[in-house]
Protein backbone atom coordinates (compact mmCIF):
# COMPACT_ATOMS: atom_id res chain seq x y z
CA UNK A 1 0.00 0.00 0.00
CA UNK A 2 1.70 3.38 -0.50
CA UNK A 3 0.33 5.09 2.80
CA UNK A 4 2.34 2.19 4.58
CA UNK A 5 4.88 2.30 2.28
CA UNK A 6 5.43 5.74 2.90
CA UNK A 7 5.10 5.64 6.60
CA UNK A 8 7.70 3.24 6.99
CA UNK A 9 9.98 5.64 4.83
CA UNK A 10 9.02 8.94 7.35
CA UNK A 11 9.97 6.60 10.15
CA UNK A 12 13.21 5.67 9.07
CA UNK A 13 13.63 9.18 7.90
CA UNK A 14 12.97 10.92 11.19
CA UNK A 15 13.97 8.25 13.94
CA UNK A 16 17.10 7.04 11.68
CA UNK A 17 18.20 10.42 10.91
CA UNK A 18 17.10 12.26 14.19
CA UNK A 19 17.44 9.61 17.10
CA UNK A 20 19.54 6.76 15.58
CA UNK A 21 18.09 4.44 17.08
CA UNK A 22 16.13 0.85 16.13
CA UNK A 23 14.25 2.55 13.14
CA UNK A 24 10.80 1.26 12.32
CA UNK A 25 9.77 -0.71 15.70
CA UNK A 26 8.15 2.20 16.84
CA UNK A 27 5.55 4.55 15.30
CA UNK A 28 5.33 8.43 16.48
CA UNK A 29 9.18 8.31 16.69
CA UNK A 30 8.75 12.16 16.51
CA UNK A 31 8.02 12.11 20.55
CA UNK A 32 11.81 11.46 20.74
CA UNK A 33 13.19 13.98 19.10
CA UNK A 34 13.55 16.32 22.48
CA UNK A 35 12.48 19.90 22.96
CA UNK A 36 14.15 23.68 23.86
CA UNK A 37 17.47 24.92 22.99
CA UNK A 38 18.48 24.58 26.83
CA UNK A 39 17.77 20.60 26.96
CA UNK A 40 19.42 19.71 24.02
CA UNK A 41 22.90 22.02 24.00
CA UNK A 42 22.73 20.13 27.65
CA UNK A 43 22.71 16.70 26.15
CA UNK A 44 18.98 16.18 26.52
CA UNK A 45 19.83 15.96 30.43
CA UNK A 46 17.03 17.51 32.14
CA UNK A 47 14.66 14.81 33.97
CA UNK A 48 16.46 15.22 37.16
CA UNK A 49 16.31 19.27 36.41
CA UNK A 50 12.76 20.22 35.48
CA UNK A 51 12.67 24.25 36.30
CA UNK A 52 10.96 25.62 33.36
CA UNK A 53 8.12 25.24 30.91
CA UNK A 54 9.48 21.94 29.10
CA UNK A 55 8.77 19.79 31.98
CA UNK A 56 5.96 19.58 29.82
CA UNK A 57 8.16 17.25 27.44
CA UNK A 58 10.84 16.25 29.98
CA UNK A 59 9.21 15.59 33.37
CA UNK A 60 6.09 16.91 34.08
CA UNK A 61 6.46 16.90 38.20
CA UNK A 62 8.77 19.70 37.59
CA UNK A 63 6.15 22.24 37.30
CA UNK A 64 4.83 22.18 40.92
CA UNK A 65 8.38 23.76 41.48
CA UNK A 66 7.50 26.56 39.29
CA UNK A 67 6.64 29.79 41.30
CA UNK A 68 5.53 31.97 38.30
CA UNK A 69 3.79 31.44 34.80
CA UNK A 70 5.86 30.76 31.68
CA UNK A 71 5.69 30.49 28.10
CA UNK A 72 8.25 29.08 25.82
CA UNK A 73 8.60 28.57 21.94
CA UNK A 74 10.71 26.31 19.67
CA UNK A 75 11.98 26.51 16.38
CA UNK A 76 14.07 24.02 14.84
CA UNK A 77 15.36 22.98 10.97
CA UNK A 78 16.26 19.45 10.11
CA UNK A 79 17.65 17.83 7.21
CA UNK A 80 15.08 17.02 4.76
CA UNK A 81 13.15 20.20 4.67
CA UNK A 82 11.33 18.88 8.01
CA UNK A 83 11.37 21.24 11.17
CA UNK A 84 9.82 21.26 14.55
CA UNK A 85 7.81 23.89 16.24
CA UNK A 86 7.27 23.40 20.14
CA UNK A 87 5.58 25.65 22.55
CA UNK A 88 4.50 25.18 26.23
CA UNK A 89 2.49 27.10 28.85
CA UNK A 90 2.96 26.44 32.56
CA UNK A 91 1.09 28.27 35.30
CA UNK A 92 1.57 27.41 38.96
CA UNK A 93 -1.26 27.59 41.32
CA UNK A 94 -0.07 27.10 45.20
CA UNK A 95 -3.42 25.70 46.37
CA UNK A 96 -4.67 23.75 43.27
CA UNK A 97 -1.24 22.44 41.77
CA UNK A 98 0.33 23.42 38.81
CA UNK A 99 -1.21 23.38 34.82
CA UNK A 100 0.88 22.98 31.68
CA UNK A 101 -0.43 22.64 28.20
CA UNK A 102 2.35 21.55 25.45
CA UNK A 103 1.97 21.66 21.18
CA UNK A 104 4.75 19.95 19.40
CA UNK A 105 4.10 20.33 15.47
CA UNK A 106 6.34 18.59 13.05
CA UNK A 107 6.04 19.42 9.85
CA UNK A 108 8.41 16.88 7.30
CA UNK A 109 7.76 19.46 4.03
CA UNK A 110 5.97 17.46 0.17
CA UNK A 111 7.98 15.02 -1.78
CA UNK A 112 7.12 12.50 -4.42
CA UNK A 113 5.05 9.63 -3.84
CA UNK A 114 4.58 6.14 -4.72
CA UNK A 115 2.28 3.37 -5.14
CA UNK A 116 2.83 -0.15 -4.37
CA UNK A 117 4.56 -0.72 -7.55
CA UNK A 118 6.98 1.94 -7.27
CA UNK A 119 4.61 4.63 -9.75
CA UNK A 120 4.71 8.71 -9.45
CA UNK A 121 1.51 9.23 -7.52
CA UNK A 122 1.80 13.18 -6.87
CA UNK A 123 3.17 15.24 -4.03
CA UNK A 124 2.78 14.12 -0.79
CA UNK A 125 2.91 16.16 2.28
CA UNK A 126 3.34 14.56 6.17
CA UNK A 127 3.15 16.29 9.82
CA UNK A 128 2.97 14.96 12.93
CA UNK A 129 1.39 16.51 16.00
CA UNK A 130 1.19 16.23 19.70
CA UNK A 131 -1.43 18.07 21.65
CA UNK A 132 -0.61 17.57 25.56
CA UNK A 133 -2.10 19.05 29.31
CA UNK A 134 -0.08 18.27 32.10
CA UNK A 135 -0.69 18.82 35.95
CA UNK A 136 1.68 18.39 39.36
CA UNK A 137 1.67 19.09 42.51
CA UNK A 138 3.42 18.71 45.82
CA UNK A 139 3.50 15.25 47.70
CA UNK A 140 5.96 17.46 49.98
CA UNK A 141 7.18 20.58 50.84
CA UNK A 142 9.10 22.40 53.68
CA UNK A 143 10.13 25.92 51.99
CA UNK A 144 12.24 26.36 55.59
CA UNK A 145 14.72 23.65 54.40
CA UNK A 146 13.69 24.16 50.68
CA UNK A 147 12.63 20.56 50.62
CA UNK A 148 10.61 19.60 47.52
CA UNK A 149 9.08 16.48 46.44
CA UNK A 150 6.37 16.41 43.54
CA UNK A 151 4.48 14.19 40.83
CA UNK A 152 2.90 15.10 37.94
CA UNK A 153 1.55 13.85 34.92
CA UNK A 154 0.75 14.52 31.29
CA UNK A 155 -2.21 13.56 29.24
CA UNK A 156 -1.42 13.55 25.38
CA UNK A 157 -3.24 13.25 21.80
CA UNK A 158 -1.22 12.12 18.97
CA UNK A 159 -1.65 12.22 15.39
CA UNK A 160 0.20 11.45 12.25
CA UNK A 161 -0.96 12.90 8.93
CA UNK A 162 0.26 11.34 5.66
CA UNK A 163 -1.46 12.60 2.25
CA UNK A 164 -4.62 12.29 3.21
CA UNK A 165 -4.32 9.10 5.69
CA UNK A 166 -4.76 10.02 9.69
CA UNK A 167 -3.36 7.99 12.49
CA UNK A 168 -3.71 9.08 16.25
CA UNK A 169 -3.32 7.61 19.91
CA UNK A 170 -3.41 8.68 23.32
CA UNK A 171 -0.72 8.59 25.54
CA UNK A 172 0.63 9.94 28.89
CA UNK A 173 3.42 10.88 30.85
CA UNK A 174 4.12 10.32 34.69
CA UNK A 175 7.31 11.99 36.29
CA UNK A 176 8.62 12.41 40.03
CA UNK A 177 11.18 15.40 40.96
CA UNK A 178 12.55 15.54 44.45
CA UNK A 179 14.78 18.18 45.93
CA UNK A 180 16.43 17.60 49.35
CA UNK A 181 16.98 20.73 50.11
CA UNK A 182 18.58 21.51 53.45
CA UNK A 183 17.32 19.37 55.60
CA UNK A 184 19.86 16.64 56.39
CA UNK A 185 22.51 19.21 55.97
CA UNK A 186 24.08 22.18 53.92
CA UNK A 187 26.04 19.70 51.44
CA UNK A 188 22.57 18.64 49.58
CA UNK A 189 21.18 21.72 48.80
CA UNK A 190 21.00 22.52 45.34
CA UNK A 191 20.88 18.46 44.39
CA UNK A 192 17.41 17.17 42.62
CA UNK A 193 16.85 14.21 41.09
CA UNK A 194 14.34 12.93 39.10
CA UNK A 195 12.43 9.70 37.11
CA UNK A 196 10.01 9.99 34.25
CA UNK A 197 8.04 7.33 32.25
CA UNK A 198 7.37 8.81 29.32
CA UNK A 199 4.85 7.42 26.22
CA UNK A 200 2.64 5.12 27.51
CA UNK A 201 -0.20 4.62 25.26
CA UNK A 202 -2.09 3.28 22.48
CA UNK A 203 -0.86 1.87 19.05
CA UNK A 204 -0.17 3.94 15.99
CA UNK A 205 -1.70 2.00 13.03
CA UNK A 206 -1.82 2.96 9.34
CA UNK A 207 -3.63 0.88 7.12
CA UNK A 208 -3.53 -2.11 8.91
CA UNK A 209 -0.08 -2.11 10.64
CA UNK A 210 0.18 -1.05 14.09
CA UNK A 211 3.61 0.46 16.14
CA UNK A 212 4.33 0.82 19.40
CA UNK A 213 4.72 3.93 20.80
CA UNK A 214 8.38 4.93 21.81
CA UNK A 215 7.98 4.30 25.64
CA UNK A 216 11.18 5.44 27.62
CA UNK A 217 12.47 5.69 31.35
CA UNK A 218 14.37 8.30 32.27
CA UNK A 219 16.34 9.20 35.86
CA UNK A 220 18.78 11.40 36.63
CA UNK A 221 20.02 14.21 38.80
CA UNK A 222 21.61 17.71 39.04
CA UNK A 223 23.22 20.20 41.01
CA UNK A 224 22.64 23.73 41.09
CA UNK A 225 25.44 25.84 43.22
CA UNK A 226 27.98 28.77 42.25
CA UNK A 227 31.72 28.25 41.26
CA UNK A 228 33.83 31.54 41.38
CA UNK A 229 30.99 33.95 41.72
CA UNK A 230 29.22 32.36 38.73
CA UNK A 231 26.42 30.26 38.41
CA UNK A 232 26.48 27.08 37.51
CA UNK A 233 23.93 24.09 36.81
CA UNK A 234 25.40 20.56 35.86
CA UNK A 235 22.70 17.53 34.74
CA UNK A 236 23.08 13.76 34.15
CA UNK A 237 20.37 11.57 32.81
CA UNK A 238 20.34 7.86 31.71
CA UNK A 239 17.13 6.49 29.51
CA UNK A 240 16.27 3.01 28.48
CA UNK A 241 13.66 3.24 25.50
CA UNK A 242 11.58 0.31 24.55
CA UNK A 243 13.10 0.41 20.66
CA UNK A 244 17.02 0.95 21.52
CA UNK A 245 19.61 0.60 23.32
CA UNK A 246 20.52 2.67 27.01
CA UNK A 247 21.93 6.12 26.87
CA UNK A 248 23.40 8.72 29.04
CA UNK A 249 23.45 12.24 28.35
CA UNK A 250 25.09 15.01 30.12
CA UNK A 251 24.96 18.88 30.41
CA UNK A 252 26.67 22.04 32.20
CA UNK A 253 25.15 25.75 32.34
CA UNK A 254 27.25 28.51 32.98
CA UNK A 255 25.80 31.97 34.08
CA UNK A 256 28.18 34.89 33.66
CA UNK A 257 27.58 38.83 33.62
CA UNK A 258 24.01 37.77 35.25
CA UNK A 259 22.60 37.58 32.17
CA UNK A 260 24.29 35.60 29.78
CA UNK A 261 24.53 31.83 29.67
CA UNK A 262 27.18 29.33 27.68
CA UNK A 263 25.68 25.87 27.51
CA UNK A 264 27.46 22.09 26.68
CA UNK A 265 26.49 18.82 26.62
CA UNK A 266 27.51 15.36 25.24
CA UNK A 267 24.50 12.41 24.90
CA UNK A 268 25.33 8.44 23.79
CA UNK A 269 22.22 8.63 21.95
CA UNK A 270 22.43 7.60 18.22
CA UNK A 271 25.35 6.36 15.69
CA UNK A 272 25.21 9.55 14.00
CA UNK A 273 27.12 12.54 14.76
CA UNK A 274 29.90 12.48 18.09
CA UNK A 275 27.71 13.63 20.14
CA UNK A 276 28.34 16.97 21.75
CA UNK A 277 25.97 19.74 21.74
CA UNK A 278 26.67 23.52 22.56
CA UNK A 279 24.75 26.29 23.29
CA UNK A 280 23.85 30.27 24.70
CA UNK A 281 21.32 32.33 25.63
CA UNK A 282 20.81 35.83 27.00
CA UNK A 283 17.95 36.48 29.75
CA UNK A 284 16.50 40.55 29.99
CA UNK A 285 14.37 40.46 33.01
CA UNK A 286 11.80 38.06 32.60
CA UNK A 287 12.30 37.62 28.79
CA UNK A 288 14.82 34.84 27.73
CA UNK A 289 16.29 33.99 24.26
CA UNK A 290 17.78 30.57 23.65
CA UNK A 291 20.30 28.68 20.97
CA UNK A 292 21.97 25.68 20.29
CA UNK A 293 23.74 23.79 17.66
CA UNK A 294 24.26 19.93 17.05
CA UNK A 295 25.75 17.80 14.55
CA UNK A 296 24.32 14.70 12.62
CA UNK A 297 27.75 14.45 10.89
CA UNK A 298 27.70 13.87 7.13
CA UNK A 299 23.63 14.75 7.69
CA UNK A 300 24.66 18.25 8.72
CA UNK A 301 23.80 20.31 11.75
CA UNK A 302 20.51 21.16 13.61
CA UNK A 303 20.14 23.95 15.00
CA UNK A 304 17.47 25.55 17.29
CA UNK A 305 15.84 28.82 18.76
CA UNK A 306 13.78 29.57 21.56
CA UNK A 307 12.38 32.10 23.37
CA UNK A 308 11.06 32.03 26.88
CA UNK A 309 8.56 34.68 28.71
CA UNK A 310 7.93 34.65 32.46
CA UNK A 311 4.98 36.70 33.43
CA UNK A 312 6.63 37.92 36.74
CA UNK A 313 10.12 37.63 38.68
CA UNK A 314 10.24 34.34 40.95
CA UNK A 315 10.03 35.30 44.31
CA UNK A 316 12.74 34.52 46.78
CA UNK A 317 12.44 31.95 49.59
CA UNK A 318 12.99 34.33 52.37
CA UNK A 319 12.05 31.35 54.64
CA UNK A 320 14.75 29.35 53.38
CA UNK A 321 17.36 32.20 53.17
CA UNK A 322 16.68 32.60 56.90
CA UNK A 323 17.12 29.05 57.80
CA UNK A 324 20.68 28.86 55.78
CA UNK A 325 21.64 32.19 57.83
CA UNK A 326 20.51 30.23 61.23
CA UNK A 327 22.31 27.31 60.66
CA UNK A 328 25.32 29.41 59.88
CA UNK A 329 24.71 31.25 63.31
CA UNK A 330 24.78 28.02 65.10
CA UNK A 331 28.42 26.66 63.36
CA UNK A 332 29.50 29.93 65.03
CA UNK A 333 27.95 29.60 67.99
CA UNK A 334 29.41 25.79 68.59
CA UNK A 335 32.81 27.86 67.69
CA UNK A 336 31.79 30.32 70.50
CA UNK A 337 32.29 33.09 68.06
CA UNK A 338 28.85 34.69 70.07
CA UNK A 339 29.19 38.26 68.33
CA UNK A 340 29.49 36.71 64.82
CA UNK A 341 26.51 34.41 65.76
CA UNK A 342 24.65 37.12 67.59
CA UNK A 343 24.54 38.70 64.02
CA UNK A 344 23.83 35.88 62.29
CA UNK A 345 20.60 35.64 64.17
CA UNK A 346 19.57 38.98 64.39
CA UNK A 347 19.46 38.45 60.31
CA UNK A 348 17.71 35.78 60.26
CA UNK A 349 14.53 37.57 62.46
CA UNK A 350 14.92 40.33 59.87
CA UNK A 351 14.23 37.24 56.65
CA UNK A 352 11.61 35.44 59.05
CA UNK A 353 10.25 37.20 61.80
CA UNK A 354 8.55 34.21 63.05
CA UNK A 355 11.45 31.63 62.77
CA UNK A 356 11.06 29.24 65.64
CA UNK A 357 14.74 29.52 66.90
CA UNK A 358 16.33 32.12 66.00
CA UNK A 359 15.18 34.70 69.22
CA UNK A 360 15.91 32.06 71.64
CA UNK A 361 19.42 31.32 70.37
CA UNK A 362 19.50 35.11 70.97
CA UNK A 363 18.84 35.22 74.31
CA UNK A 364 21.31 32.29 74.85
CA UNK A 365 23.79 34.49 72.56
CA UNK A 366 23.82 37.75 74.99
CA UNK A 367 24.41 35.48 77.82
CA UNK A 368 27.21 34.33 76.91
CA UNK A 369 28.19 37.29 76.03
CA UNK A 370 27.85 38.90 79.14
CA UNK A 371 29.01 35.75 81.31
CA UNK A 372 31.73 36.80 83.70
CA UNK A 373 35.03 36.90 82.71
CA UNK A 374 37.61 34.66 84.58
CA UNK A 375 40.14 36.63 86.42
Amino acid sequence: MRTSFIAVFLTLTASGALRASNSGTTGADFLNIGVGPRAIAMGDAQVGLADDAYDTYYNPAGLATLRTPEAAFTHADYLQNISEEYAAYAVPNSRWGSFGLSLAYVGYGSFDGRDAVAQPTGSVGASDLDLGLSYSRDLYRDDRYGTELAAGVTGKWIQERLDTAQATAYAGDLGLLFAPGIKWGEALNGWKAGVALRNLGTPVTFDQESFPLPRILSAGFSYTGNWRNESITLAVDGRQPNDGPRSVGAGLEVWTLQSFVLRGGYTTEGDIGNGLRVGAGIRFKTFQVDYAFDSEGPLGSTQRFGITLRFAAPKPNLSLQAQRQFEQGMREYKKAHYDESLLDFQNTLKLDPSHPGALDMMKKTYEKINEPQPE
